[in-house]
């Protein structure tokens, strides 16, 4: 299967870490820069392998089944469903970077995004800030198709993702690189070094050329566009998880997200292996690799998505109300938003504050809700619905894990 490998350039440089004391430490080093092919015009390789066929298959298998399950789930449940969705890929895009978070510390996150007064979630916490950013990089992409995919919605979408980034210079949030960046220990002894950063311009251009395509399929345009951002990696961090917001955009349009990061980091060994072999010309490689990740993601929302309707089920059993109540709208909500206050029910419900009260007494009656241990004491008190979070959680368990 043909497709370029990217071109290896050997460089002298000067090495920046320089110990002047020490005459061990070399002032120029060699390094290997990694520069892409122009891919905008290129021919799609023919599919031959049987391996890489039955890879597709299995995944184009697995997102049907995921939109059948999601349908079935019924309106308006869809939406709470792709919320959670959203929310659980982001999670494990993150968990790829290190970046981590509890469940229930990016639940009550996302809820106060939606709020105003007294914050429920400190600005020092910063990764759970990061993982919302995230959350709200991958609805981006989700809500974005491939002919509006431009350089200023890359930078816009590395600028949420990347706000609340303690670590990263304000010159860098939402812009290209200016300066070398690499993945290693130190750059002389890098696993990868991105290529020069005044290239970035051509290859991006020539990148979103590609996604504009129309005669190349849905899956194998998010599997090469996401390979081909990860080896130009235009920015200084946050390659991995915009690079991963990206391919909601371009697998296609499924009624329901499909969390391919989970699929990725079930196997973050054989994820880094695809990738190198993508930037060797093993394009063939890369594709069942992807496709594998997709397969796996779609067929673990599947069974999450049958645990929140139990869950549904098992909420209006132990709690009977009529159809249309508040008490209902609210427990079918939860799936979606798993963390209420009484200013947030006020609000979405219409109701007064002693009728948010007494919800809420309710529901943590009925063993629904509990009150919040994230970030307590607050101004405010905030409750969570503790079987929800468990559910989200529980979709990482499904799939295997290997070391990466």
């Amino acid at each position: 299967m043909s497709w370029p490998a990217a071109e290896r350039r050997a460089v002298d440089v000067e090495n920046a870490g320089v110990r002047p004391w020490d005459d061990a430490s070399p002032r120029r080093i060699k390094v290997v820069q990694t520069i892409p092919a122009l891919i905008a015009d290129l021919p799609l390789p023919v599919l031959r392998d049987d391996q890489i066929a039955d890879a597709f298959e299995a995944a184009h298998d697995a997102v049907a089944a995921l939109t059948r399950q999601a349908l079935v789930a019924g309106l308006p449940q869809l939406g709470h469903l792709v919320a959670v969705l959203i929310r659980s890929d982001a999670v494990a895009s993150s968990r790829i970077e290190q970046v981590r978070t509890t469940s229930e510390a990016l639940a009550v996150a996302l809820a106060d995004l939606d709020e105003t007064g007294d914050a429920i979630v400190p600005a020092d916490a910063s990764e759970t800030w990061l993982v919302a950013g995230a959350v709200e990089a991958v609805q981006s992409a989700i809500d974005t198709r491939p002919g509006n995919i431009t350089d200023q919605w890359l930078t816009g979408l590395h600028r949420g993702l990347l706000r609340h980034d303690r670590e990263i210079t304000p010159r860098h949030l939402g812009a290209w690189r200016d300066c070398v960046v690499w993945i290693g220990e130190t750059r002389q002894h890098a696993e990868f070094e991105g290529p020069p950063y005044e290239l970035i311009p051509v290859l991006v251009a020539d990148l979103l050329a590609f996604t504009a395509r129309h005669d190349v399929p849905p899956l194998a345009k998010a599997a090469i566009a996401h390979a081909q951002f990860e080896t130009i990696h235009p920015f200084v961090d946050g390659n991995g998880r915009v690079g991963r917001a990206l391919v909601h955009s371009l697998i296609g349009s499924p009624e329901v997200p499909v969390p391919v990061a989970h699929g990725l980091l079930s196997d973050l060994s054989g994820y880094v292996a695809g990738l190198a072999a993508y930037r060797a010309g093993g394009i063939g490689e890369w594709l069942a690799t992807f496709a594998i990740a997709v397969e796996r993601g779609a067929t673990a929302a599947v069974g999450l998505i049958q645990s929140l309707d139990k869950l549904r089920a098992h909420y209006r059993r132990s709690l009977p109300t009529r159809t249309g109540s508040v008490t209902r709208q609210l427990l079918d909500d939860l799936i979606g938003q798993p963390v209420v206050t009484a200013l947030m029910l006020q609000r979405r419900y219409g109701i007064s504050a002693p009728r948010a009260s007494q919800l809420t007494t309710q529901l943590v009656d009925a063993e629904i809700l509990r009150r919040s241990s994230a970030w307590a004491p607050t101004t405010r008190r905030v409750w969570v619905a503790p079987d929800v979070l468990a559910a989200i959680d529980a979709i990482g368990e499904q799939l295997p894990r290997s070391p990466g």
